[in-house]
């Protein structure tokens, strides 16, 4: 390409503005085949599908050292697609739509604070992980020695590139010199101008990361079963750390050579409060937590980790365990199937008194030939008439008194075998109708709030909202006298609990909303989130998972954060209450029995 190709193509970012730059500096210039040299040694091992560049507006692009430096870039990489941007207006809204990936990002920038370097950051937010070489012209006092102003700047740009993750980057500047900062366990810039190869500039993915005991700083608090202290018997300055995320947690920190420091005892709060501690991470004092949580909102100022499984979200409620022995009479057969032969014997009463021949007919002795035919029974007295309709009627009585019977009879032979689970609270209609009282926390409030077509108004006036320490002292201890909203891994903890009881304490509702992400929360751009995926990939194929639930409920007992109950009843008879029902239908029949005896005697005395 020649250099009027070249002026044609660099016209569009032409716009230099002197009047910024201060007469007492000047812009030093670097050795463009050198930047040209490493970024072709870096192409020959990465093959990049795109090159993208933030030139700061404070560069004079209209030059002879601009032009030739683009035309060799030019010559050299002909067939990849490039991407300039210059100023905020000028970048695109999303650069990924625009890219494949491996691409490599050059930021040609004067100082730190450059306007170009936040337009790189705010551009690639959310990939920041690719590669960037930044590309330093600085401004230099006429007044000062070059190489100390020079490595003030150098330090001044890698601690910024850290701030802002840029975890595969490194620094050019003038005079050929090469800078990368390594991280791990402190920041330290290496110079690597006499000594760099290609595989060192940038982290390889397939290897396994390796901090060096860099410390990860975090708050440890207690919210079970994620994560629990022993306060007891704590090693060091942290306690012994227990819980399902914190096992999670620690042998991450140990996948990747790091350690973790307790910062609980900084806080003012000591209880796990969800919404301040996602919002400490958003502010950037802690890089991640040890905390996980069940993302329910979605729209946190903190981004998420990878999920580490799929929670729903459910009402537990107080499981009922009333006895309703004295209704298996009835509850036998349903209360239509009652009307219905109700109405069977009346009207086939009727029926056997109009059709009977004998004369005067009894209308007591048809009651009493319908009911003993119903209940498939032998009557009192056997009407042997040779009509054919009081053979219809009587063929009609055996048929029905059989089937209902038998049905009647297999059906409490079923109840005496086994007896059936008592009516729970399943549906916001029961739990409105019971005037259960609901704990939940702020933010838990705010999610049943934004789904008024599946929570009324009337239910939401039967929830409580409670700190999380008042939640977690009635949760955790297992307080029947109220409902709670749990996500699925806190219902299998407490399940485990009462694996071993007759009758449980709490049960799962079909109240439930989901699925939604069990996440740690995390930067988007931070520098764990690669080998935090990678190990969350690895603890789900190798049953991690289910290992660390068991540990935590085994530790949690050890530590006595909950008691642990079994049941040794022995199987109890049968009671009175069970046939009670019974009895008082007998005793009401002894009585009408015993009226209608009296009545009858003084009847047959007056008409005597």
């Amino acid at each position: 390409m020649n250099e009027q190709q070249a002026e044609l193509m660099l016209s569009q970012h032409s716009d230099v503005r002197h009047a910024g730059l201060e007469p007492a500096t000047e812009l030093h210039r670097i050795n463009n085949s050198f930047v040209l040299d490493v970024v072709l040694r870096l192409n020959r091992s990465k093959r990049f599908k795109n090159f993208v560049f933030f030139i700061s507006e404070q560069l004079n692009l209209n030059n002879a050292g601009a032009i030739e430096f683009f035309g060799n870039f030019w010559l050299t990489f002909p067939y990849v697609p490039r991407i300039f941007v210059r100023r905020a207006s000028y970048a695109p809204r999303s650069i990924r739509d625009l890219i494949s990936t491996p691409s490599l990002v050059l930021v040609c920038s004067t100082s730190r604070a450059d306007p170009i370097m936040e337009v790189a950051a705010q551009s690639l937010r959310g990939m920041r992980w690719l590669k960037t070489v930044f590309v330093l012209f600085p401004k230099l006092r006429r007044d000062t020695q070059p190489r100390e102003a020079l490595a003030a700047q150098v330090k001044e740009v890698l601690e910024w590139t850290w701030m802002k993750q840029f975890t595969n980057s490194f620094l050019l500047t003038l005079q050929s010199g090469l800078f990368k900062l390594d991280p791990y366990p402190t920041t330290r810039i290496v110079n690597k101008t006499n000594n760099w190869r290609t595989r060192d500039l940038f982290r390889d993915s397939n290897n396994a990361m390796d901090t060096k005991g860099y410390e990860i700083r975090t708050p440890i608090l207690n919210d079970l079963p994620r994560v629990f202290k022993d306060e007891a018997h704590g090693d060091g300055d942290g306690k012994k750390v227990y819980g399902t995320s914190a096992e999670f947690f620690m042998d991450f920190l140990e996948f990747i050579n790091a350690r973790v420091v307790d910062t609980s005892a900084n806080l003012t709060i000591k209880s796990f409060e969800l919404t301040n501690l996602l919002e400490l991470v958003a502010q950037g004092v802690y890089e991640t937590l040890m905390h996980s949580f069940t993302d329910l909102i979605g729209n946190y100022s903190v981004s998420i980790s990878y999920p580490i499984g799929i929670n729903d979200w459910c009402l537990m409620v107080p499981y009922s365990n009333a006895s309703f022995q004295e209704l298996y009479v009835r509850e036998a057969l349903q209360s239509s199937v009652w009307l219905l032969l109700l109405l069977a014997v009346a009207y086939m009463s009727v029926a056997i008194w109009l059709c009977s021949p004998r004369r005067p007919r009894d209308l007591s002795g048809a009651v009493l030939q319908c009911i003993c035919s119903v209940t498939n029974n032998p009557p009192l007295s056997i009407l042997k008439p040779a009509t054919l309709r009081m053979r219809f009627l009587h063929v009609l009585l055996f048929i029905m008194g059989l089937n209902c019977s038998n049905m009647y009879i297999s059906k409490m032979a079923s109840y005496l075998t086994s007896a059936p689970a008592p009516r729970q609270l399943d549906t916001l209609q029961d739990i409105i109708a019971a005037d259960l009282r609901i704990l939940a926390q702020g933010y838990e409030y705010e999610r049943l709030l934004g789904s008024p077509q599946t929570f009324s108004a009337r239910f939401l006036q039967q929830v409580d909202v409670v700190s999380a320490e008042v939640l977690q002292q009635h949760r955790d201890r297992m307080n029947a006298s109220y409902g709670y909203f749990v996500p699925t891994d806190r219902w299998d903890f407490v399940n485990m609990q009462q694996r071993h009881l007759r009758w449980p304490i709490f049960r799962l509702t079909s109240v439930c909303s989901g699925p939604f992400y069990h996440v740690f929360p995390m930067h988007l751009d931070s520098h764990l989130r690669s080998a935090h995926q990678n190990f969350i990939l690895i603890s789900q194929q190798s049953g991690l998972r289910v290992h660390w639930k068991r540990e935590a409920f085994w530790a949690a007992l050890r530590l006595h954060h909950f008691r642990l109950f079994v049941d040794n009843d022995e199987p109890t008879p049968l009671s009175m209450s069970f046939i009670a029902s019974m009895v008082r239908v007998w005793c009401a029949g002894l009585l009408l029995a015993g009226l209608a005896f009296v009545l009858e005697m003084k009847w047959h005395q007056c008409t005597t």
